[in-house]
């Protein structure tokens, strides 16, 4: 009697895991490609799983590269996407019940909307298919961040002592002031602007401070139709001084690796002008 109910309740047991397996296997292209989304976007995910930090900053490839072992503050996530848009960045955070103390946005990319579908990925859904995955896919999130992690310690302390060194950007510049002479992007900025508005507006009433800032472009491409019309409808929509980070970079030895991008030794010393007005806040 006792051996029968026995082989019944392994029988059940190994149904149920046989029948747990074959649902596992089934869904295994759809969960793959949900961890391939993590580690391609590895801090949105951490930004899903972790705590909520004290300071976030939002914005395009940019500000992707003041890489978060740039500053000094340990709560500090840096949410921008390499060629994305400040605003998706500020949805996801949006989204959760829980905000940071800061968000810094970089204003100089106008022209990219939301990206919707990253915000339904690493933004607060009811809606998310595969809840019962989460755990699985914040271990996975965390061990990946720690293969990665490597320490900007050193860098930060030796590049910005050494001399600036210049690189031929010309090909890189000559193509984007070409890009950025045109005005077809301008009815997308003017839309993405007033979006970004109607962000802010609803995280500071939530009882978030946002601080807006511009980074710096090389040779005359601050003054093309494009940065001016960025820098006009942003300016316009947010005129009071205190919602902008006060940075003189004119006075700063900057480079650039191409017509957008500063190099390593710029974007630590661009970030640790940051880093000193934040630690006053």
């Amino acid at each position: 009697m006792v051996e029968a109910r026995m082989r019944r309740t392994l029988s059940s047991v190994s149904a149920l895991a046989l029948s747990a397996t074959g649902y596992f296997l089934i869904n295994l292209p759809e969960l793959y490609a949900r961890v391939k989304l993590d580690r391609s976007f590895p801090a949105l995910s951490r930004y899903e799983f972790e705590s909520t930090p004290d300071i976030a900053l939002v914005g395009s490839s940019m500000t992707f590269r003041l890489y978060e072992g740039y500053f000094s503050q340990p709560r500090l996530r840096n949410l921008s996407i390499s060629g994305g848009s400040p605003l998706t960045g500020l949805a996801i955070i949006a989204s959760y019940e829980s905000l940071p103390r800061l968000i810094l946005v970089e204003t100089n990319i106008m022209s990219r909307p939301v990206d919707a579908a990253l915000v339904d990925q690493f933004g607060k859904n009811s809606a998310e298919p595969y809840k019962w995955f989460r755990p699985a896919r914040a271990a996975i999130s965390l061990a990946y961040y720690r293969i990665k992690y490597k320490s900007e310690a050193e860098n930060v302390e030796r590049l910005p002592k050494l001399e600036p060194v210049d690189y031929d950007i010309s090909d890189s510049v000559s193509f984007t002031m070409k890009e950025y002479a045109s005005s077809k992007l301008d009815m997308a900025m003017r839309q993405n602007t007033e979006d970004l508005k109607r962000l802010i507006e609803s995280l500071e009433r939530r009882g978030c401070k946002i601080q807006l800032y511009e980074l710096p472009y090389p040779d005359k491409l601050g003054e093309t139709h494009y940065a001016v019309t960025a820098r006009n409808l942003v300016r316009t929509a947010f005129p009071d001084s205190q919602n902008w980070l006060k940075i003189d970079h004119q006075e700063l030895p900057l480079r650039w690796l191409d017509a957008s991008h500063m190099d390593e030794r710029s974007s630590i010393i661009f970030a640790k002008e940051i880093d000193q007005i934040i630690r006053m806040m």
